[in-house]
């Protein structure tokens, strides 16, 4: 018994593979996990494949809370900045990094407002 698959099977299969891909990864996420003893919060800024200029911002993001903020897939220039609330509005950045592959990334953050300490994680 011989199994053959034609050209246009396998062309249908791959254009197939290539919608589902398509669809399934339609974003790409920043994923924060706070630690520490102080509120913060997550602010992505990124280009879209038009060039319009966009910032996503997690809101306030408490201790032991963790919060995601969703960019867009085809997203460029994505500048990432995990602040800390040090008092009323005032904030300080944990950690400023670029992130030039659009993939989705986790960081934990930790410590108090005098030493806050940060880590990138792999995302599961």
């Amino acid at each position: 018994m011989s199994f053959r698959i034609d050209n246009n099977c396998v062309l249908y299969l791959l254009i197939l593979m290539l919608c589902l891909n398509a669809i399934v990864i339609n974003s790409i996420e920043i994923r924060v996990e706070n630690r520490g003893a102080y509120v913060a919060r997550v602010v992505a800024r990124y280009q879209t494949s038009k060039n319009e200029e966009k910032v996503s911002n997690s809101g306030s993001l408490t201790s032991f809370q963790s919060k995601t903020v969703v960019i867009e897939n085809n997203a460029k220039s994505i500048e990432i900045d995990i602040q800390m609330y040090v008092f009323f509005n005032t904030l300080r950045t944990i950690l400023k990094t670029s992130n030039p592959c659009p993939q989705t990334r986790c960081f934990v953050v930790w410590g108090t407002i005098v030493k806050a300490e940060w880590n990138e994680l792999c995302c599961q």
